[in-house]
């Protein structure tokens, strides 16, 4: 109610509804409405943006990490080819960094080493080309330490009649 000079009762908004209107909204009832479908809007955009971002992120961070799960539980290719070859105890054919290198010495005329039968079964195993055997098998100690790459393997070797071969093989993978 509010006061007037001539003391008759202010007319609530139920007397001042005729038949068939409806009373006005009030004003910040509809600022905080259109405040808030802004605000929705607002929300709904900056989502689907960072969503956009973070998923494909999110995404590829997994996907490395479950490549990486994958890949560590498959033995990597020199540890299955010593395996198959029966060579994984042998002093001489050593599996290093995990399965990522290996250290072979063949029997020369004055040392101990494996013998040459084995290193062949390990080196088909890891698919060396006829290129590469051949160019092991032809080295001489003259020639020094040579190298050849092939598939995700890099191996060196070197010949000594008195120390046999020695060939280190690398793995990388993709």
């Amino acid at each position: 109610m509010s006061i007037d000079p001539t003391n008759a009762p202010a007319e609530t908004s139920a007397e001042a509804t005729t038949a068939g209107q409806s009373p006005a909204a009030p004003a910040s009832s509809n600022r905080a409405v259109a405040f808030g479908g802004v605000g929705l809007g607002i929300g709904l955009v900056l989502g689907l943006v960072i969503g956009l971002a973070v998923i494909p992120a999110v995404g590829s961070v997994a996907g490395s990490v479950a490549g990486g799960v994958v890949d560590a539980a498959q033995p990597s290719p020199i540890i299955a080819a010593t395996e198959t070859c029966g060579v994984e105890d042998s002093l001489y054919i050593v599996v290093g960094d995990d399965g990522a290198s290996l250290s072979m010495d063949s029997t020369g005329e004055e040392s101990k080493g494996a013998p040459y039968s084995d290193i062949l079964c390990v080196l088909d195993e890891l698919d060396t080309p006829d290129s590469v055997l051949n160019r092991i098998n032809s080295t001489r100690a003259l020639d020094g330490r040579q190298s050849a790459d092939w598939g995700n393997f890099s191996a060196s070797w070197g010949y000594h009649p008195n120390s046999g071969a020695n060939i280190i093989i690398d793995f990388t993978r993709d």
